[in-house]
């Protein structure tokens, strides 16, 4: 069941994918119904973005990222899509998605935005 009021958000989630041959690996830092931040842990690290589906979408579960336990098919696709961007960034490659740099403060501060 898909609940958009869930009380405490998923946190640390590790994520992987192969780009290009590379093992890649990162974290869902956190994720809710409508939400989601994702960092990536190597090859590079500091590098972080994220994902808001818009309140208008709340009542269709197909939209939904996570359910109180655990992220559904969808947020599992866009958590590696976003590790792809992150990953394609940290080599020179123009993303679609705003990157921000992570300091190890947890401070996120914008780097890229080429929307």
């Amino acid at each position: 069941m898909i609940d958009s009021d869930s009380p405490e958000p998923l946190r640390n989630i590790p994520i992987q994918i192969v780009v290009d041959g590379i093992d890649v690996t990162g974290e869902v830092l956190f994720a809710r119904f409508n939400d989601m931040s994702v960092v990536i842990c190597s090859p590079v690290s500091g590098l972080g973005t994220g994902l808001h589906v818009p309140w208008f979408r709340y009542g269709y579960p197909q939209f939904a990222l996570a359910t109180r336990d655990a992220l559904t098919d969808r947020g599992r696709r866009e958590a590696k899509w976003m590790l792809k961007e992150l990953y394609d960034y940290s080599q020179g490659r123009r993303s679609g998605w705003g990157i921000s740099r992570v300091d190890a403060n947890g401070r996120w501060t914008e780097i890229s935005c080429d929307f």
